[in-house]
């Protein structure tokens, strides 16, 4: 730790990071509550501040005080948030895919190390991760952290461990240490149907959700197809004389790059595979499958699910790369409960918040219920509700020069409202080209609705970019068996998913003092989700509903 500065009064301003703007007074005070709890040996501490309180300049300010800091986002684009401002200070580091190869499209898959040449100096992600060793200050994304300093041990601890969006820590965490068998990818690749025992009746879909023993014989029956690949590749190109680089350099093609990618991704799938069959020897996985009609219908792009009970050991792992944590959020619900299911130590924890300066008249929250959206009436979902297409329509009437998001709780639901309301202008988001969807609505003149699953969290909609929001359904978590088990353990942790999914949805669309933006909630299930969570929602929001 820098030793050379007094962190408890304002010297510490030649280390502000935000050039060109001076710090607010919330900002001055904040730095010092934070200096203050570190001064008295907290390992955690916890800053709940809302939108406008400049918490990423907060954070790069202590990352510059202090002797070497990663900072964690959850998205690639928050990452690139960051960078627009603070790009002097920090070095940025993502995963091999992002870096073009020299010789081979993509760093994903390196063929120069099939053939024992010389160090790549030139390659591009090796002198990225190299960059962002030597220097004081990275940043990152949860994923490729987790996979570089949990996963393969790549990475030193650092004086601070910066996590944004902590309120995602334990859902992020919960999804990194999953694995996946995809019935498409198997089937294409090695020729084998994943659910062919319940195809041919042989095994019931109970018993397929239980019998661990069937999915371990699977995995290693793919384990042992992978292993014999990889010997007539091995066979096939053994060469008697080693290759030099300069050979190499002058051909590429010369040397059978497409069969040493193909044994590169063997390995990473014989590695999953064993992961996945040790996790259930073990009984550490939970065995979650589609929908038993997706699966006797063929479906193809469906997968089973093997996801841990815990993931206490990951996430201490993952702390344990910074000697002190600090967790940024704009909504926490609950110190206590966030430290429980995290696994931190509620001792060594220090809580600081900080209440969004918007005035409230500019962010007011409407409940306007039309019905139910949850469960089933007669086999169909009350989501799939006449008065919500009607009230919808009423909501995108009075707002017809203005752009908007509605928010849903599934792809499947936005697409039934897009078929619904054919004759507005509604803009789907979800899948592999969110990135690209939400840079067209940015970049588009017209008044466009955004409409998706994806875009309650992360993603900034400043000024005219959205003036009013929808909440379709209340979002809570698909009933998985993941899911279901944890809500086993502790029941408001269930809800207390769907509470910070709608506090975060409702921190999109004011980004600033002269912002304002109008949101509507018509599930009329918040009613119960509020009277009997109400500990979990801020006062933020709380004192915008309007009665």
């Amino acid at each position: 730790m820098t030793e050379d500065i007094d962190k408890s009064n304002l010297d510490w301003m030649i280390y502000w990071s935000f050039k060109g703007h001076n710090p607010r007074n919330s900002q001055i005070v904040l730095i010092n509550k934070i200096n203050h709890a570190i001064s008295k040996g907290y390992k955690n501490i916890i800053l709940e501040a809302g939108t406008g309180t400049g918490k990423s300049a907060i954070a790069t300010t202590l990352a510059n005080m202090y002797d070497d800091s990663y900072i964690l986002t959850m998205t690639k684009q928050l990452q690139e948030q960051y960078l627009d401002d603070f790009e002097d200070m920090l070095v940025e580091i993502k995963g091999k895919g992002n870096y073009p190869c020299n010789y081979n499209g993509s760093c994903d898959f390196c063929i120069k190390d099939e053939y024992n040449l010389r160090k790549c100096d030139d390659c591009s992600f090796k002198l990225a991760f190299k960059h962002a060793i030597d220097a004081d200050n990275v940043i990152t994304n949860y994923d490729f952290f987790y996979y570089m300093g949990v996963a393969n041990k790549l990475l030193d601890s650092r004086e601070l461990l910066i996590l944004d969006e902590a309120h995602n820590l334990e859902r992020k965490m919960l999804m990194l240490s999953s694995h996946s068998l995809s019935r498409e990818y198997i089937s294409t690749k090695f020729g084998i149907d994943i659910f062919e025992s319940m195809m041919n009746n042989s095994i019931s879909f109970n018993r397929l959700k239980r019998d661990s023993h069937y999915w371990i014989e699977l995995c290693d029956d793919l384990i042992n197809v992978c292993k014999e690949r990889i010997r007539e590749i091995d066979g096939e190109h053994k060469r008697d004389v080693q290759v030099t680089l300069d050979e190499f350099e002058n051909d590429p093609s010369k040397f059978s790059s497409q069969d040493y990618i193909e044994k590169q991704r063997l390995e990473t799938d014989m590695k999953s595979f064993a992961t996945i069959s040790l996790g259930l020897a073990a009984d550490d996985l939970i065995i979650d499958l589609p929908n038993r009609n997706d699966i006797l219908g063929g479906k193809m792009d469906i997968s089973a699910e093997f996801k841990p009970f815990s993931v206490s050991d990951d996430t201490q792992n993952l702390l344990e790369l910074g000697n002190v944590r600090i967790f940024l959020t704009g909504t926490l619900g609950n110190m206590e409960k966030f430290c429980q299911w995290n696994n931190i130590d509620v001792n060594e924890t220090y809580y600081i918040y900080q209440k969004s300066p918007f005035d409230v008249s500019k962010r007011p929250i409407y409940p306007e219920f039309v019905a139910s959206m949850s469960g089933k009436t007669r086999g169909v979902p009350n989501w799939k509700n006449d008065r919500a297409i009607s009230k919808i329509k009423e909501l995108l009437d009075r707002h017809h020069n203005e752009k908007g998001v509605i928010h849903t709780s599934s792809n499947e639901q936005a697409l039934w409202i897009i078929e619904n309301l054919k004759d507005y202008p509604l803009m789907f988001v979800g899948g592999d080209d969110r990135n690209i969807i939400l840079r067209q609505f940015a970049e588009s003149d017209k008044n466009l609705i955004l409409i998706g699953a994806s875009i309650k969290d992360g993603v900034d909609f400043k000024g005219d970019l959205c003036r009013f929001q929808i909440i379709f359904k209340v979002p809570y978590p698909q009933l998985n068996e993941q899911v279901k088990y944890r809500k086993a353990l502790d029941k408001s942790w269930y809800y207390y998913q769907a509470v910070m999914s709608i506090m975060q949805a409702y921190g999109r669309g004011i980004r600033d003092k002269d912002d304002w933006c109008v949101m509507y909630i018509i599930d009329s299930d918040f009613i119960n989700l509020f009277d009997f969570n109400k500990g979990f929602f801020n006062e933020y929001f709380i004192e915008a509903i309007k009665k």
